[in-house]
């Protein structure tokens, strides 16, 4: 009978090595499916390319030579709004700091592309203004007298901003402009023109929102509905004001200046609710049917006449980077504003290259004496819905799973001194600020998220960027500083799709089998490669394949690049309701960048 036993066992376990056997084989053939996309793909004409900043044909006064010198020619005049204005009086205006002068280079590029011209760029310093000047962007001095450094959200200069826009607005409405004012942040990716005729002459403001639910017509060219989007923040981030709409928002400015320590976007807001907002069809405050038909309603002691713009196509981080409302619409946004994301400015530059909408220079796209590395990922997708009941343990096994893949990458990638394209990563939960079952409350995300952006999972800006050294032979960033950090260790994972990528790389394509270690003899045929990208179908864990005190270095090093997914309710009142992802999750014992002590197998676990 033991002997019946042992031959069952046996047989048992060579039935489940076979099936082992067969999911392998099917994951290296959608691997190699993978592979063979890609490469048709690089003989593909890629997508069309943005422009870094306006030709050089383009009219401009001449270049300050430093901070204070030949200023008095951008001073905003009158005469400068009104050449800048178009025929039907509008003019797209933003502003920009030095630390942030790429941002404006950006946001003009796209302008640019779209072969308008009516447009402005304020620069808040000095420096700024010469590096914008020498670009041959229009600008214009607004020297704020702030940080030339980043803002910082909710930070006292944050605050002080706010009333330098008021005041920036305030001179454009004066001189009869009708403007379209964006945070250099919020991209114009297709003219805005059109869509704001066929909403005069009754339209005065029309407002973007943090609303995460589109109540529009499915070409997103009419305004949300706006009893229900209007209760939602209004993000003044992109907005449109008619010249006529000056009394409203000098008020604006006096709330302000009377209350520094609140947020201008909420006084905003709150100044078009005196005397209520108001939605009537009928009665002695309706509004004339005209607007109604438009969508528009009313507020300011019913003097104004506002408009929510619609969601899917002037869209904020959430609509556009998670929800993918344009994409599956097939529809062409207005705008881009990377709202809702969670690495700060790095984050938002990653997502914006991740979308091709970002505009390097051609280093970054061939840098001298470096190339790249990249894999198919192996997703377990039997976790996922539909087929998967998606929770939190299971969300942090589908995203576990690709981080030992991602950590054996960046392993490969640095012993090679390759840049590494990061490829799709996939969540099975969103993530949100709040507690939530998933998606954010509200919202109309459909799961799993993916691509899923990069700062949901790995800590951008205070992770990799400051554990990463900068590497001398990248390019330099408009600001004529040299590009490290994040830049110096990896790419988005459209980089091969994007235009600016030359073909001398896009086209230079090796499919190596992965090393079996990261010794030097494992590792030599593929140092003397010289293809510029080696594409790997699999990538195993090559971190267990490390010497003790190289891991140890290594979770050292690495512990750090990863964030934490937010929330699900805590346990008790005034608890965390976030865990941390955990690049050595698998390993035991090790120390997470918590400073927690694992001894057993990593489970979800809240805070701190």
């Amino acid at each position: 009978r033991l002997r019946e036993q042992i031959a069952e066992l046996q047989a048992k376990l060579k039935k489940r090595q076979e099936a082992k056997d067969e999911k392998e084989v099917a994951q290296m053939g959608a691997a190699a499916a993978a592979a063979a996309e890609l490469q048709r793909q690089a003989q593909q004409p890629p997508q069309q390319a943005v422009a870094s900043h306006p030709p050089e044909t383009a009219s401009h006064p001449p270049a300050a030579s430093n901070a204070s010198v030949g200023r008095a020619a951008y001073r905003l005049t009158r005469e400068l709004i009104r050449s800048r204005c178009n025929a039907h009086n509008i003019i797209l205006v933003t502003f920009v700091n030095f630390q942030r002068c790429d941002y404006g280079l950006t946001w003009s590029g796209h302008v640019v592309r779209l072969g308008l011209s009516n447009y402005l760029v304020g620069a808040m310093d000095g420096k700024a203004l010469e590096l914008l000047a020498s670009k041959k962007v229009p600008t214009f001095d607004m020297e704020s007298g702030l940080t030339t450094a980043d803002y910082g959200w909710g930070t006292k200069n944050f605050r002080k901003l706010g009333l330098r826009k008021c005041e920036l607005i305030l001179s454009l409405l004066s001189a009869g402009a009708d403007p379209i004012v964006t945070d250099a942040d919020a991209l114009i990716t297709r003219d805005p023109t059109p869509f704001v005729m066929r909403l005069r002459p009754e339209a005065q403001v029309l407002v973007t929102s943090d609303h995460l639910m589109a109540t529009d017509d499915a070409a997103a060219e009419s305004l949300e509905l706006p009893k229900r989007a209007s209760s939602s923040a209004w993000n003044i981030g992109y907005f449109y004001l008619h010249h006529s709409a000056l009394p409203a928002i000098a008020h604006w400015k006096r709330m302000c200046e009377e209350h520094p320590d609140l947020w201008d976007q909420n006084l905003f807001k709150d100044v078009f609710k005196i005397g209520r907002l108001r939605f009537e069809t009928s009665g002695a405050d309706a509004i004339p049917q005209a607007e109604v038909d438009k969508r528009l309603f009313r507020g300011y002691n019913g003097t104004v006449t506002i408009g929510i713009l619609p969601v899917a196509t002037f869209c904020g981080g959430h609509t556009y980077f998670v929800q993918r409302m344009p994409q599956r619409r097939g529809v062409v946004p207005y705008s881009v504003h990377t709202t809702f994301q969670y690495s700060g400015a790095v984050g938002k530059t990653h997502r914006l290259r991740e979308a091709m909408l970002w505009a390097d220079d051609a280093a970054y796209f061939d840098p001298p004496g470096r190339s790249f590395l990249t894999y198919v990922p192996v997703v377990r997708r039997e976790l996922l819905r539909p087929a998967g009941v998606m929770g939190v343990a299971a969300h942090f096994e589908v995203v576990h799973h690709q981080l030992v893949q991602l950590r054996a990458a960046f392993l490969l990638a640095a012993r090679l001194g390759r840049l590494l394209i990061v490829p799709p990563l996939t969540c099975g939960l969103d993530r949100f600020w709040a507690p939530h079952n998933g998606t954010i409350p509200g919202s109309d995300t459909r799961l799993p998220v993916e691509p899923c952006p990069l700062d949901h999972v790995l800590d951008l800006e205070n992770g990799i960027s400051k554990h990463a050294l900068p590497d001398s032979r990248l390019a330099r960033d408009p600001a004529g500083r040299p590009l490290g950090g994040l830049e110096g260790v990896l790419r988005e994972f459209s980089f091969l799709n994007n235009s600016r990528t030359p073909d001398a790389v896009r086209q230079s394509l090796a499919f190596p089998d992965p090393p079996a270690d990261l010794s030097a003899a494992s590792l030599a045929p593929l140092a003397a490669a010289t293809a510029r990208v080696l594409h790997f179908a699999r990538m195993p864990d090559l971190y267990a394949t490390l010497p003790p005190a190289d891991a140890t270095r290594v979770r050292q090093e690495m512990m750090w690049y990863t964030t934490l997914w937010c929330c699900s309710k805590p346990a008790a009142p005034k608890t965390p309701g976030h865990i941390f992802y955990d690049m050595f999750f698998d390993v035991v014992p090790h120390t997470d960048k918590s400073r927690r002590e694992w001894t057993e197998p990593w489970t979800p676990k809240f805070g701190p």
